[in-house]
């Protein structure tokens, strides 16, 4: 598929890019698994080849078009920049999928799992999401609970195969959606997933990637990073102490619960989604279901643990 002239159609609107010449490339590779890097739209620069000059561009794939309401992802990742919380956002089209940003370049880095051992860092990561609630808000709902429901009916429309357990796992999780889907919406960036985490030395941090951004709760927005960054909950429960104050949340044990119940919803959203995509996406290159196979088994992990049972009696 030939992205240029949609792209450069974009990027003619520009100040200053109407008339440059414009080399277009992949700007990382694509990983489906096991970290979802560059899976939803294609990442790709373009590049002045006279000048040097470049930016960033993502050109969504029409098979995200399930779980992806573009002129929602771009709104938000214009606010989000605009507060200097993401790359400032230069031109997007939601019609065409495309979405044009600053080029985050020499001296920045994409964040990996490496970056959780580092309080210090996580701290940064959970400071910029803290802004991002703080600040204006965002078109469209982010809703995780309401994304199960959603993609579980889907799976049962479109006979999509998935693991056995996946019932049971959907069932179980859903009890928790009355209470810790609860609490005032607050803008969300709605992806832990650390590779939307972009640093530099200064210690700056941006968030990138803004596809389940929406109005969402406080705790979704913790839920989903903490499930990423931390495994075992005494490293998660000291990062929550330390943020929660900043997300307007109680630094209590039941809050803290239904934060880990968001994390869990989180897993079987993403479980859903990779097997999801595995079904339904052309792209058959991509280990979309592998993705979705690593999000359940820690999910299942969490179901399986002793006090999962004593978490929804707390905190759902």
């Amino acid at each position: 598929m030939d992205r240029s002239p949609v792209i450069r159609s974009v990027i003619t609107g520009i100040p200053g890019w109407q008339d440059r010449p414009v080399e277009i490339e992949a700007a990382i590779p694509v990983l489906a698994s096991p970290s979802w890097r560059g899976v939803d739209g294609a990442p790709l620069v373009a590049r002045d080849p006279q000048t040097g000059a470049r930016l960033f561009v993502k050109h969504l794939h029409p098979d995200t078009a399930f779980y992806i309401a573009p002129e929602h992802a771009f709104a938000a990742a214009r606010i989000a920049g605009e507060a200097g919380v993401g790359p400032r956002v230069l031109a997007s089209d939601a019609r065409a999928g495309v979405l044009v940003t600053e080029y985050l370049g020499e001296g920045w880095r994409t964040a990996g799992l490496e970056h959780a051992d580092d309080p210090g860092f996580v701290d940064r990561v959970l400071d910029a999401r803290a802004r991002l609630a703080a600040g204006a808000p965002l078109p469209g709902r982010a809703d995780v609970f309401a994304d199960l429901r959603r993609f579980h009916a889907l799976i049962e429309e479109t006979g999509a195969p998935v693991a056995p357990d996946l019932g049971y796992a959907y069932d179980t999780v859903m009890l928790a959606s009355e209470r810790a889907g609860a609490g005032p919406p607050v803008p969300i960036h709605g992806d832990g997933n650390l590779s939307n985490v972009m640093f530099n030395a200064q210690g700056d941090i941006r968030l990138v990637d803004f596809d389940r951004a929406g109005m969402g709760t406080a705790c979704a927005e913790l839920g989903s990073a903490l499930v990423e960054m931390y495994a075992f909950d005494p490293l998660a429960r000291a990062a929550f102490s330390r943020a929660s104050a900043a997300f307007g949340l109680p630094d209590e044990d039941a809050v803290f619960d239904r934060v880990r119940l968001c994390g869990i919803a989180d897993d079987l959203r993403w479980t859903m989604i990779g097997m999801l995509m595995g079904h339904l996406s052309p792209r058959r290159t991509e280990e979309f279901y592998k993705f979705g196979l690593w999000r359940l088994v820690r999910l299942r992990a969490a179901l399986r643990d002793p006090r999962f049972g004593e978490r929804l009696r707390v905190g759902a």
